[in-house]
């Protein structure tokens, strides 16, 4: 029975690391591309995953100081995840950046993550929001 469990935990682990792969910059979506040129030129790239799914691939770019940014297949951010920085104002939908300079003037969004219909958040001092622009509504964690 525990030789049957490490031959599927093995064989799950070679299909997972089959679906990942390690790519170069030149590898990504034009889009991402100039995304990554445009906010993140000073910085320098640790390596960048693709992943293949049913729908098509994502990547996942990972800095030298822990910071990362997801893309969907067509180079479109997915989520922006800093560590030492604030994410460039350039980036957020305006409604976003309106309500916190307006509600958490003390604080910087350090993370934010599209989801499609909404976006969330996280500010510098851990404090998440759900944006949804089509009803305004904002949740807070």
């Amino acid at each position: 029975m525990k030789r049957q469990i490490l031959l599927l935990s093995a064989s799950l682990m070679v299909a997972v690391g089959a679906l990942a792969a390690e790519i170069t910059l030149k590898q990504l979506p034009a889009k991402a591309q100039t995304f990554i040129h445009n906010y993140f030129a000073k910085d320098q790239i640790r390596k960048i995953h693709s992943h293949h799914h049913r729908h098509g691939n994502s990547y996942n770019v990972l800095f030298t100081d822990g910071s990362k940014v997801n893309f969907d297949s067509s180079g479109q951010w997915t989520k922006i995840k800093l560590r030492n920085d604030s994410i460039p104002v350039e980036i957020i939908p305006e409604y976003i950046t309106t309500y916190v300079w307006d509600n958490y003037p003390e604080e910087v969004i350090m993370c934010i993550e599209n989801e499609g219909e909404a976006h969330e958040v996280e500010l510098s001092d851990g404090t998440e929001l759900t944006f949804n622009p089509k009803t305004g509504a904002v949740k807070i964690d």
